[in-house]
């Protein structure tokens, strides 16, 4: 014997378009999103690419006494002097401060006490002859003893604007055996580096 099944009853027509309505309004939504995800990966903008580059500048410094010690004296007697000159140049890139001071200080019998150091800064002369040097100013009058021996005490400052086509400034070294140099200095010994050194400002 066959078996009925229940009858399930049909939507109204007035249902059926509810539904109709229904999806068709979810399916636009859903287009709308889609079509907006797409339109705002679409817009979009950046900055130029601008490269950031760094460099360092240099402080450079020589002088034209090729290598060669400006003094080397012997057998001195009160009253000896001499004199020399030397030029100064700045190569370096960046803007420094130059000092001059005196490295590697030795002495006996205090023969130091007794030697007199002018120094004097200009321009013109060389390593080789102080012809043509014309003094500016005197940077240290006094003894080999209370010359300078660092750079923050140094002496004959003058700063360069930092230029590679070079900057210079020359210097005339004096010194002397003081003429009432004691018996007590006979044997002495004395010896300096004169030192120019720049610091970038």
């Amino acid at each position: 014997m066959a078996r009925l099944l229940p009858r399930v009853p049909r939507p109204g027509r007035r249902a059926r378009r509810m539904g109709l309505a229904v999806s068709g309004i979810g399916a636009l939504a859903v287009t709308a999103g889609l079509v907006w995800q797409s339109a705002y990966a679409a817009f979009t903008e950046t900055t130029p690419a601008y490269t950031l580059t760094w460099s360092t500048g240099t402080v450079a410094i020589a002088d034209d006494d090729a290598g060669a010690a400006m003094f080397s004296a012997s057998g001195l007697r009160p009253g000896a002097t001499q004199t020399r000159c030397i030029t100064v140049t700045s190569t370096g890139s960046a803007p420094s401060l130059i000092r001059l001071y005196g490295a590697g200080k030795t002495t006996t019998r205090s023969l130091s006490t007794y030697l007199t150091v002018v120094v004097s800064a200009g321009t013109g002369g060389s390593a080789g002859s102080c012809v043509g040097f014309v003094p500016s100013s005197t940077v240290y009058r006094g003894t080999l003893a209370a010359f300078p021996t660092s750079y923050s005490a140094g002496v004959g400052s003058w700063t360069t604007a930092g230029s590679t086509s070079g900057e210079t400034t020359s210097y005339q070294i004096t010194y002397g055996l003081s003429a009432s140099a004691p018996v007590s200095a006979q044997g002495g010994t004395a010896a300096v580096a004169f030192t120019w050194e720049a610091q970038n400002t």
